[in-house]
């Protein structure tokens, strides 16, 4: 993955692109974090993908080929990656031109505020296409964007959804059109970074920080039943 980093009246704009799906590995998640380091004395963050894509999530030829400790390392540094950026202090904003399904649609959704592109694409969680459990952390947020009475019939069946149907669902805030997606994300990002910092982080921890602490805390219980669904699917040939 390659994620640049370009600063612009005080909003720091991340863009990944690795020239394919921008699929999530262990190189992701390090570059991430490490660019998130460096927005420290940014005042708030929008985190993009290049036009058509934002990202398909992990990268599905190394999940099936990586043993049990492998996708164990790989699942932590997912859940640590994305609880990390749920929790910025500061605010972001996701600006999503293109396929975000399953990781990607995750990523999106830890944002405070989530720009969607109108076109000819998917968003969705669609892990249960996939064999694959939801974990506790995803629902987690997944619960604070998806409107309650849609949850179960989007979650359960890993159902995909169009960009508009991903904003009436709650994946997404907003819909425009694909070329301002990435100006509108900015200008949503520097509106909110007008707001007191601190407390803007203070309120962020208070919605957001005690329903992190018990998806961290349940996470290696919660991991082990994934690797050991995983197995299980292995062992039925899926």
């Amino acid at each position: 993955m390659s994620i640049t980093r370009r600063v612009e009246g005080g909003v720091a704009t991340l863009t990944m692109d690795d020239g394919k799906v921008n699929a999530f590995d262990l190189n992701f998640f390090a570059e991430l974090d490490a660019v998130l380091d460096d927005c420290t004395d940014d005042a708030a963050v929008v985190i993009a993908g290049r036009p058509g894509m934002f990202s398909a999530g992990l990268h599905t030829r190394l999940v099936a080929e990586l043993d049990r400790d492998g996708m164990a390392r790989l699942l932590r540094a997912f859940g640590a990656t994305m609880l990390r950026v749920w929790l910025e202090p500061r605010p972001v904003v996701t600006a999503v031109g293109g396929h975000a399904v399953a990781g990607g649609t995750i990523l999106a959704m830890c944002a405070d505020h989530a720009v969607a592109a109108a076109g000819d694409y998917r968003w969705g969680l669609i892990e249960t296409t996939l064999g694959v459990p939801l974990p506790g952390w995803v629902i987690t947020i997944a619960r604070g964007n998806v409107r309650a009475d849609r949850l179960d019939g989007l979650l359960l069946p890993g159902r995909s959804v169009d960009p508009p149907q991903a904003v009436e669902a709650g994946f997404a805030d907003e819909l425009v059109a694909p070329a301002e997606v990435l100006g509108r994300a900015q200008q949503v990002a520097a509106q909110l970074a007008e707001l007191d910092r601190l407390t803007y982080a203070e309120t962020k921890r208070r919605l957001r920080g005690s329903l992190a602490d018990v998806a961290l805390a349940a996470m290696e219980v919660d991991l082990r039943g994934l690797l050991d669904a995983r197995e299980r699917s292995k062992a039925q040939g899926k």
